[in-house]
């Protein structure tokens, strides 16, 4: 029989061999569980269970390690509840489930420093570990043994085992099963963390993949003909699927005001206004720093709040859209840095904030991930970039609309312009020319440049010179600038389509390339037809009224006066009859004197037909009778009556009173109605020249009549002289009168002068203030009114002169009498006059001598024998050429230092025959006359008289031969100091 000791043996090894099978079957288990789930939670749960009663413990728990919080938090346990209440067990739970075990405790560090991870506690409460003994009088610990799960070195959890409430030592066995338990729950706990990893990196994978996708599509559309709102729509919709959030809304920055451009929900209408950036704080905020901002409901206030609130929004993220280009500042210093003190909003060319995208997290999720921010960052960049694109794409369509505005509106200028303009290049061909040129020149309106040479137009387009004669096509204008010609204030003719001639100036310049090198001209021309014409009519005026001088002066007999006078006034003023008609004071009443264009019959008709207006019955119209008695040119037309009915229908007559010293002397009626009734003829031919009388025909009138007036009385006078021509006191008083006669004729002349320069100055005025006239005709007219006032001052100047040779006859001109240097006056006078001309090259030589050039003479009349001369020197070489002004002294034999001034040209010359008349009034050389120099003989007469009270002499030296010029040669005595 076997002892006792070989029974224990045997025992011990059945209870071995019965631990052994049981702990296989287990592992077995655990095996089979570890490969038949995937959830953690279960596995834990089946582990702890297992484990307690393997163990043969009471309670059994697992601890996972929560590495970013440093913290084991408890994951599942098993207890066999025993006498514990349902109530007390779930107070239990709920207490268990919110303990936490630091990582850096005490007994947990000893632990996990273990060689074989495992501890065995006999009292937990009394451990060196205040957070242990803390659990420990929660759940009633006292022996407990702790193993530390471990997986490659890195701890992943504990697993505890204990008796709640009893002291009690674990057996070897127990620790050992205990361990093999553990290992295989770290196992699951590793694979379970495997597999969480792996399905959280394929969760990202696809993230990752939808908003790249998602930001491709985005992409495309930027990069698409898309407008921004369809862009931004699509951008918000990917945005709020890809955060897998409900509101996602995207407002543009305009001007610092806020507004919703796209929405993924339906907005409310409080929503509509725009705030200003300023009220919005965090948004202004984000958009200073340009970096993302995570705000929740809590944290907003004010108008931000409310706007927020009305958009749906409650915890939002704050997206700027930033666009631009980091600045080299910003590179260097880091862009927060670079921006903390300026908004990015006032960016300008670098990084701004053009709008934000607004995301609401309703309140069950989280605050944004980074992966939320990067995601929506990537959106708003692409949205910022469409918004960049969109304001280049706004900006370049408003600098090609601005750039194509402003080429039509150079064109149209250019178009425009009254002036025409035209290119050539130096081969003569036409590479541009506007409207005006083309009308200018007679230019077919369907030639595009350069497809037509100048020569070969000009040989089909004739041009001739302002006297009618035919300019060759060598000699055209723009063929001699071509050649390096000087061309500037040249005129020609050209005739139009319809038949009308025009006078046209034209001034040319080089063109040059950006080398200085000659590539073409310019040449610009100007409608000169109205200036020509107001010239011509001025200078015809000015030959009436001369001729008018010439042909009564000697004349004593009224009627012989009056017939030269009408005569020259019909074929000045274009009319084709009128008539002369004497007034008699007493019977207040007209008689006709004479009459030209009429026959007897129609004379008579013509009187009775004008008497409503010259004899007017009571109740008639006096208004035109009264201004003729006041001495005012009067034009009888129906324009000027305004009673009805009008019986001056077909009347059109100028009448001008002949009147001298306020004496109403007669009429002169000039009269148009035959063709202003010719023109108002149904179906009949209209006349090209204008019926109706002008303004200057009014003051041409005018100046005839007074001229005739006081030539009648001058007439009067003479008979008077011829009548006492032995009383030596009549003698005396016909020289006056001579005398009077050229002041009275300046005077006379004045008054005329005086109203043309008065009525074009009032035109010029009205014209300024009329705005319904075409800018064309307001072109035309100011240059009209700017040449009749030239020659009007002209003319002045004309009737100033003969004020000057009244006074010397009369002996009325005293001089101012001071020393002068006469270097001085040569300088200023020189000065003068080379500023006027750009042909002429004016200049002065002042020989040295021992006395300076000084005369007694009156400064003002010293000048003016200068400007005399050299304004005859100007005049008469049109073609320019130099002009010298000589100073020399000299002493002759009567021993009295005299200065010698010698003033030479190189112009048209002065024949010998006509030097010895030269000086005298009224005179002129006959070469002149085929000139367009126009005066009338009184410059050197002046000249003359002004040295002869100076106490100088003047001559002349000349071939007479063109080219060779004139040389005029005063002195003045010379007084020594």
């Amino acid at each position: 029989m076997p002892d006792e000791h070989s029974l224990f043996m045997s025992g011990q090894k059945h209870i071995h061999a019965t631990n052994a099978i049981r702990e296989n079957n287990l592992l077995h288990e655990l095996a089979h569980l570890l490969t038949s789930s995937s959830d953690l939670a279960h596995i834990l749960q089946l582990f702890v269970r297992h484990a307690a009663e393997a163990c043969d413990v009471e309670r059994c728990a697992i601890w996972l390690l929560d590495e970013s919080r440093a913290l084991f938090l408890p994951s599942t346990y098993h207890f066999a509840q025993g006498n514990l209440s349902p109530k007390q067990f779930q107070a239990a739970d709920y207490i268990w489930h919110r303990t936490a075990l630091p990582f850096d405790d005490p007994i947990i560090s000893q632990l996990l420093q273990h060689e074989q991870g495992m501890l065995s506690l006999a009292d937990l409460q009394t451990s060196g570990s205040q957070h242990l003994r803390a659990v420990a009088k929660k759940f009633f610990v006292c022996s407990v043994l702790l193993i530390a799960l471990i997986r490659e070195g890195r701890p992943v959890g504990i697993l505890t085992l204990d008796n709640p409430g009893r002291a009690a030592s674990f057996s070897s066995e127990q620790q050992q099963l205990a361990r093999t338990i553990a290992q295989h729950a770290t196992l699951a706990i590793h694979n379970a963390y495997l597999s969480q990893e792996a399905h959280r990196e394929r969760e990202r994978a696809r993230r990752l993949i939808t908003r790249a996708q998602s930001l491709y599509t985005i992409a495309m559309a930027v990069n698409s003909n898309k407008d921004l709102p369809s862009i931004l729509e699509i951008a918000t919709q990917h945005l709020a699927r890809g955060l897998n959030v409900e509101q996602a809304c995207i407002a543009l920055l305009e001007a610092d005001q806020l507004s919703i451009i796209s929405s993924n929900q339906h907005i409310s209408p409080e929503s509509n206004f725009s705030p200003p950036l300023t009220n919005l704080p965090r948004s202004l905020h984000a958009a200073i720093q340009g970096t993302p901002l995570f705000v929740p409901q809590q944290q907003t206030q004010g108008e931000e709040k409310r706007w927020f609130e009305s958009l749906g929004l409650h915890h939002v993220m704050i997206m700027p859209l930033m666009a631009g280009e980091h600045t080299e500042a910003e590179k260097r210093h880091g862009n927060d840095q670079h921006r903390q003190h300026i908004p990015a909003t006032e960016h300008a060319g670098h990084i701004h904030c053009v709008g934000f995208a607004f995301i609401d997290y309703p309140k069950k999720m989280r605050s944004p991930s980074q992966g939320h921010y990067a995601f929506a960052q990537d959106i708003a960049t692409q949205c910022a970039l469409a918004v960049e694109k969109a304001r280049i794409l706004a900006e370049a369509e408003q600098a090609v609309a601005l750039a194509t505005e402003r080429a039509n509106t150079l064109d149209a200028v250019f178009n425009a312009m009254t002036e025409g303009i035209i290119v050539l290049d130096m081969e003569g061909r036409i590479a541009i020319n506007n409207n005006t040129a083309t009308h200018f020149l007679g230019l077919p309106p369907d030639m595009r440049p350069p497809t037509i040479q100048l020569a070969t137009f000009l040989q089909h387009q004739p041009i001739h010179s302002l006297r009618g004669q035919r300019i060759p096509p060598s000699d055209f204008p723009l063929a001699r600038a071509l050649r390096g010609e000087h061309v500037r204030g040249e005129y020609f003719v050209t005739r139009r389509a319809d038949g009308t001639e025009r006078a046209v100036e034209v001034n040319v310049e080089p063109l040059f390339d950006g080398e200085a090198r000659q590539i073409g001209i310019v040449g610009a021309f100007r409608d000169a037809t109205e200036q020509v014409r107001v010239d011509q009519r001025i200078r015809g005026a000015l030959d009436t009224m001369l001729h008018a001088a010439e042909a009564v002066s000697g004349l004593t007999d009224t009627k012989e006066i009056s017939h030269h006078v009408l005569t020259m006034s019909l074929k000045t003023l274009n009319c084709e009859r009128g008539m002369v008609l004497l007034f008699d004071r007493d019977t207040q009443t007209f008689t006709p004197l004479l009459s030209l264009g009429f026959t007897e019959e129609t004379k008579e008709q013509w009187l009775a037909e004008q008497a409503i207006w010259l004899a007017p019955d009571e109740g008639q119209y006096t208004s035109f009778r009264d201004q003729l008695l006041g001495g005012h040119v009067t034009l009888i037309n129906a324009e000027q009556c305004l009673e009805q009915p009008n019986p001056f229908q077909t009347t059109m007559i100028l009448a001008a009173p002949i009147i001298h010293n306020h004496n109403l002397q007669g009429l002169m009626l000039l009269d148009r109605s035959a063709r202003l009734r010719k023109e108002k003829q149904p179906g009949g031919t209209r006349l090209l020249v204008n019926p109706a009388f002008n303004i200057w025909d009014m003051a041409v009138a005018e100046g005839i009549a007074q001229f005739a007036g006081l030539a009648i009385e001058q007439a009067r006078w003479q008979q008077e002289v011829e009548i006492a021509r032995m009383n030596a006191e009549t003698m005396r008083r016909s020289n006056a009168l001579k005398d009077e006669f050229l002041a009275i004729t300046a005077h006379e002349f004045r008054t005329p002068l005086t109203v043309i320069l008065a009525h074009s100055q009032m035109m010029g005025r009205i014209l300024s203030r009329t705005e319904q006239i075409d800018p064309i005709v307001r072109e035309k007219f100011h240059e009209s009114i700017t040449s009749i006032d030239v020659q009007t001052h002209q003319l002045t100047n004309i009737v100033n002169t003969f004020l000057e040779v009244t006074h010397l006859n009369r002996g009325q001109i005293a001089l101012k009498l001071e020393a002068i240097n006469l270097e001085d006056i040569v300088k200023q006078a020189v000065a003068t006059h080379a500023a006027t001309s750009s042909l002429h090259q004016i200049s002065y030589a002042i020989e040295p001598y021992e006395h300076p050039y000084l005369v007694m003479g009156d400064k003002a009349r010293l000048l003016q024998i200068f400007a005399n001369l050299l304004q005859n020197a100007i005049k008469y070489s049109s073609h320019g050429g130099p002009i010298n002004v000589i100073l020399t002294q000299y002493t002759p034999s009567e021993d009295k230092p005299m200065i010698e001034v010698r003033v030479k040209d190189t112009g048209i010359g002065i024949p010998p025959d006509a030097q010895g008349r030269l000086f005298e009034r009224f005179y002129r050389a006959p070469n002149t006359e085929g000139s367009n120099v126009r005066g009338v003989g009184l410059g050197l007469y002046v000249v003359a008289e002004f040295l002869r009270l100076h106490g100088g002499t003047i001559r002349v030296e000349s071939t007479g031969i063109p080219g060779e010029g004139s040389c005029f040669i005063f002195t003045l005595p010379l007084i020594k100091q």
